[in-house]
Protein backbone atom coordinates (compact mmCIF):
# COMPACT_ATOMS: atom_id res chain seq x y z
CA UNK A 1 0.00 0.00 0.00
CA UNK A 2 3.06 2.71 0.60
CA UNK A 3 2.27 5.73 2.26
CA UNK A 4 -0.97 6.50 0.63
CA UNK A 5 -3.94 5.12 2.55
CA UNK A 6 -7.39 5.26 0.55
CA UNK A 7 -10.16 5.71 3.42
CA UNK A 8 -13.27 5.32 0.83
CA UNK A 9 -14.19 9.18 0.55
CA UNK A 10 -10.64 10.15 1.45
CA UNK A 11 -7.08 9.51 0.40
CA UNK A 12 -4.08 9.87 3.09
CA UNK A 13 -0.43 10.70 1.45
CA UNK A 14 1.93 9.97 4.93
CA UNK A 15 4.62 11.33 3.06
CA UNK A 16 2.63 14.77 2.18
CA UNK A 17 0.63 14.76 5.18
CA UNK A 18 -2.12 15.13 3.20
CA UNK A 19 -5.72 14.18 3.23
CA UNK A 20 -7.98 14.79 0.18
CA UNK A 21 -11.36 13.66 -1.31
CA UNK A 22 -10.33 10.65 -3.74
CA UNK A 23 -12.74 12.07 -6.23
CA UNK A 24 -10.87 15.38 -6.45
CA UNK A 25 -7.71 16.09 -5.03
CA UNK A 26 -8.42 19.88 -5.10
CA UNK A 27 -10.20 19.46 -1.73
CA UNK A 28 -7.95 18.90 1.07
CA UNK A 29 -6.09 19.20 4.53
CA UNK A 30 -2.79 19.47 5.12
CA UNK A 31 -1.64 17.72 8.53
CA UNK A 32 1.72 18.67 10.60
CA UNK A 33 2.79 17.66 13.45
CA UNK A 34 3.61 20.80 15.97
CA UNK A 35 6.88 20.33 18.05
CA UNK A 36 5.82 20.29 21.93
CA UNK A 37 7.10 24.20 22.28
CA UNK A 38 5.17 25.36 19.74
CA UNK A 39 4.74 29.28 19.77
CA UNK A 40 0.78 30.00 19.49
CA UNK A 41 1.22 33.33 19.05
CA UNK A 42 3.73 32.95 16.05
CA UNK A 43 1.58 30.50 15.06
CA UNK A 44 -1.47 32.51 14.91
CA UNK A 45 0.51 35.79 12.97
CA UNK A 46 1.49 33.16 10.19
CA UNK A 47 -1.79 32.09 10.25
CA UNK A 48 -3.64 35.37 9.68
CA UNK A 49 -0.83 36.36 7.22
CA UNK A 50 -1.23 33.26 5.26
CA UNK A 51 -5.29 33.43 4.95
CA UNK A 52 -5.39 36.94 3.86
CA UNK A 53 -5.23 35.91 0.64
CA UNK A 54 -7.73 33.89 0.58
CA UNK A 55 -10.30 36.39 1.80
CA UNK A 56 -10.88 37.91 5.20
CA UNK A 57 -9.67 36.30 7.75
CA UNK A 58 -12.01 35.53 11.36
CA UNK A 59 -10.75 34.13 14.35
CA UNK A 60 -13.46 31.48 15.52
CA UNK A 61 -10.83 30.26 18.41
CA UNK A 62 -12.72 29.07 21.67
CA UNK A 63 -16.20 29.72 20.22
CA UNK A 64 -16.74 26.56 18.24
CA UNK A 65 -18.46 24.76 20.94
CA UNK A 66 -20.69 22.19 18.95
CA UNK A 67 -17.68 21.88 16.41
CA UNK A 68 -15.80 18.39 16.25
CA UNK A 69 -12.62 20.34 16.98
CA UNK A 70 -14.14 22.93 18.80
CA UNK A 71 -11.47 22.76 21.20
CA UNK A 72 -8.64 23.67 19.03
CA UNK A 73 -6.36 26.63 20.17
CA UNK A 74 -6.18 28.50 17.63
CA UNK A 75 -9.38 28.76 14.61
CA UNK A 76 -8.72 31.12 11.73
CA UNK A 77 -10.74 30.78 8.74
CA UNK A 78 -10.45 33.16 5.17
CA UNK A 79 -13.48 33.01 3.18
CA UNK A 80 -13.59 34.37 -0.06
CA UNK A 81 -15.02 33.72 -3.98
CA UNK A 82 -12.80 31.03 -4.03
CA UNK A 83 -13.85 29.25 -1.06
CA UNK A 84 -12.81 28.57 2.38
CA UNK A 85 -9.56 27.88 4.01
CA UNK A 86 -8.89 26.89 7.82
CA UNK A 87 -5.78 27.61 9.92
CA UNK A 88 -6.30 25.18 12.93
CA UNK A 89 -4.17 24.44 16.04
CA UNK A 90 -5.39 21.77 17.98
CA UNK A 91 -3.95 18.97 20.39
CA UNK A 92 -5.64 15.34 20.45
CA UNK A 93 -6.47 13.29 23.85
CA UNK A 94 -3.14 11.64 23.25
CA UNK A 95 -1.22 15.56 23.68
CA UNK A 96 -0.03 15.72 20.73
CA UNK A 97 0.02 19.38 18.86
CA UNK A 98 -1.01 19.82 14.82
CA UNK A 99 -1.43 22.23 12.79
CA UNK A 100 -4.39 21.79 10.10
CA UNK A 101 -4.46 23.89 6.92
CA UNK A 102 -7.67 22.65 5.14
CA UNK A 103 -8.98 24.17 1.54
CA UNK A 104 -12.16 23.92 0.49
CA UNK A 105 -12.48 25.33 -2.91
CA UNK A 106 -15.96 26.33 -4.34
CA UNK A 107 -17.79 23.65 -5.97
CA UNK A 108 -20.41 20.90 -5.61
CA UNK A 109 -17.72 19.21 -3.86
CA UNK A 110 -17.80 21.25 -0.80
CA UNK A 111 -19.95 19.63 1.75
CA UNK A 112 -18.03 16.27 0.97
CA UNK A 113 -15.23 17.78 2.45
CA UNK A 114 -16.02 19.91 4.67
CA UNK A 115 -18.02 17.65 7.80
CA UNK A 116 -16.20 14.37 7.11
CA UNK A 117 -12.87 15.70 7.16
CA UNK A 118 -13.18 17.61 10.31
CA UNK A 119 -14.72 14.00 12.17
CA UNK A 120 -11.98 12.62 10.70
CA UNK A 121 -9.41 15.13 11.83
CA UNK A 122 -10.88 14.91 15.33
CA UNK A 123 -9.24 11.66 15.20
CA UNK A 124 -5.77 11.84 14.93
CA UNK A 125 -3.46 10.78 17.10
CA UNK A 126 -0.05 10.80 15.26
CA UNK A 127 1.42 10.98 11.84
CA UNK A 128 2.99 7.63 12.65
Amino acid sequence: MGNNISLKKFTFDAAAGRLSLSSNPDYYVDIELLPSDYDLAQLEAEGKEELTQDGEVSDYSGELIEHPLGSAELYLQASGPEGISDYIVWTSEAGAAFLFRLHNPKGEDASDLAGPVLVSLSTVQSLK
